[in-house]
This record gives structure tokens, C-alpha cells and sequence, in this order.
């Protein structure tokens, strides 16, 4: 068995170096679906990156040496210096969005079609919906990202970052799981358990009680069935039976996911991301069947080396 030798390589706004080059102390990466990954990099004052300020382009690969894959590309946000160290602080490029604010109408558009003029200038990865919204409406009250994360819950896609620092929002996956973690081999450390499934809210088309005619139009439908108990929602957007059920099936699926939770410490893996599914077997209280993963933290320091963290819930189907 070759011996593993994991390490990182940091490039600063072109500048590469390895962390033996960097004088690395510390590095913990954190990328969780919706929200724009934070990274911390502690570095020896004498490090040749110590001089780096907010603003600079970072991308930081992790892996067996020769094998790093990157797993992070963002900006430095902020910095600070001590007697002993230096750190940095960096958020995923993603960040530009939640800078952004526009108003902006559309008509007949997809899901896609809007996210992707959103996005505007920032990179975008990979962009899938084809729900239609007859009108959708920006303004610049809230940031694009809020948006965004808006338009996720109507279709039940995940929002997050590549590797890239690309912006990725594509349909929450289901079914088999891609990669097996084994107890007693990869996880090294975890927790599972189950919670009561939340109750989700139906929705309804927003809009006028058509059945009634114009004279009517302020009146708002409730859904058939509903008995005037359950939760309602009524979104502006949703104006077409089609987008209602669209985000009545994300809710209930989202609501399905959190019944299942849980957290594993594996032996370090670059190539996991938030959204992939995993299945973790032989733990000592059963299989939990099949996991999607919410969060991911890759930690590299010199005490434990390199180790990867899942947050994760049920798989859905």
C-alpha cells in the first residue's frame, strides 16, 4: 500500500505554491448548498502568500500529492496578523451575487432562462429548469443570490459553487448512490439518527378565482381538497397549475430528506461535493441507505492531516 501524503497547493492571483511552499499551518474548507463556501488558511508570518489582501483570487486544491484536485475558488475577504501567524479568509466567487441587485421583469420565461440572466457577469457552471413562470419579478430590495435561492425552492434544485467558483444550480439528485464509505475503513468518525417528517405546505396558482370571471379577479383560489387546515402558500410567480405543483413536489421532497440526518468524518476525499449521494455500510446500528450530502468541511493541518466532514440527510427517491 503506497503511503498517503496529502497536501495542498494554494494559487493566489496566479501564484502557485504547494503548502510546504506556503508555510500552511491550517486549512479548512466548508461548502454547503446555498450558501457561498467560507475558507480559512493559516499561514507562518514568514509565508510568501502573508502579503495578501482582500480582493486577490484564490483557488485551493487538496489531495494526495501529484493527485490534488481543486475544491475551492473564491476571493480573499479579509486578513489578519499576529506574532505567529497570518490568516486569510475567502468566500466562494459565488460571493459576487450576493453584491448584485437588479430590478428586472420577465415574461414566459423557464426557471433557467432567468437564473442564467441573473447571473450576469459571474461564471456560471451549470444552470437546469424548466419550469415556466409568466411573470417573475426582480427588484433590488433583496440581492440576486436571495433570488436565486428563491427560485430553488420552486423547482428543488441545489444552489451552490463548483470547483471552479462557477455558479451551479441543477435538480436535487435521487436514486442509487454514486460511492460506498465503509465503517472501520473511510469513516473514521459519525452520527445518524431520523426526526419526524415536517409537515410541507401546499401551494396554490396565485391569481384571480378564474371560474368566477374578471369581476372577481382579487380573489385568490384555495387548492381543492385543502378543507381550509392546512398551510397554504401563494406565491406571485406561481400563476399556472403546472409551477404550483412544481414547488409543492420541492417542498415534499425537502420535508421527505429531513427525516433522515446525520454526520461522517472520512479519511480525506477532494472529489465529494454538496449534492452528490453517497451510501455508508457495515456502521454497527444497520445501513442507513443512501445519503445526500448538504455539507462538506475538508480540514488539512498537521495533526490530523487531511480529513473530510459530511453534514447529510435522506436521499429522497
Amino acid at each position: 500500500m503506497a503511503l498517503s501524503r496529502p497536501r495542498a497547493i494554494l494559487t493566489l492571483d496566479g501564484r502557485r505554491l504547494t503548502s510546504a511552499e506556503a508555510a500552511l499551518v491550517r486549512l479548512r474548507v466548508l461548502l454547503t448548498l446555498g450558501e457561498h463556501g467560507p475558507a480559512e488558511v493559516v499561514l507562518w508570518p514568514s509565508s510568501k502568500l502573508a502579503g495578501a489582501q482582500p480582493g486577490s483570487s484564490l483557488v485551493i486544491a487538496l489531495g494526495n500529492e501529484g493527485n490534488e484536485e481543486d475544491v475551492w475558488t473564491g476571493e480573499i475577504t479579509g486578513t489578519a496578523a499576529s506574532a505567529d501567524a497570518v490568516a486569510l479568509d475567502g468566500l466562494e466567487g459565488t460571493v459576487a451575487l450576493s453584491r448584485r441587485r437588479v430590478s428586472q421583469a420577465y415574461l414566459n420565461q423557464s426557471v433557467a432562462d432567468i437564473v442564467r440572466d441573473l447571473a450576469g457577469s459571474t461564471a456560471v457552471d451549470e444552470v437546469s429548469g424548466d419550469t415556466s413562470l409568466p411573470a417573475y419579478f426582480v427588484d433590488d430590495r433583496r440581492s440576486v443570490w436571495a433570488h436565486l435561492l428563491e427560485l430553488a425552492r420552486f423547482v428543488d434544485a441545489d444552489l451552490s459553487a463548483s470547483p471552479a467558483g462557477g455558479l451551479r444550480f441543477v435538480p436535487a439528485r435521487t436514486g442509487t448512490p454514486d460511492h460506498r464509505l465503509r465503517h472501520g475503513a473511510e469513516v473514521l468518525g459519525w452520527w445518524t439518527g431520523t426526526v419526524s417528517e415536517p409537515p410541507a405546505p401546499a401551494v396554490a396558482a396565485y391569481g384571480a378565482a378564474s371560474e368566477a370571471g374578471a369581476e372577481q379577479w382579487h380573489w385568490i383560489r384555495r387548492p381543492s381538497g385543502a378543507g381550509g387546515q392546512a398551510e397554504q402558500q401563494f406565491v406571485a410567480a406561481l400563476r399556472t397549475k403546472d409551477a404550483a405543483e412544481a414547488m409543492a413536489r420541492s417542498l415534499a421532497n425537502r420535508a421527505a430528506r429531513a427525516t433522515v440526518r446525520g454526520r461522517f468524518r472520512i479519511v480525506g476525499r477532494p472529489s465529494v461535493r454538496p449534492g452528490d449521494l453517497r451510501a455508508v455500510t457495515d456502521l454497527p446500528t444497520g445501513d442507513p441507505g443512501g445519503l445526500r450530502v448538504r455539507s462538506v468541511e475538508h480540514v488539512l493541518d498537521a495533526r490530523q492531516g487531511f480529513v473530510t466532514t459530511l453534514e447529510v440527510e435522506g436521499a429522497g427517491s
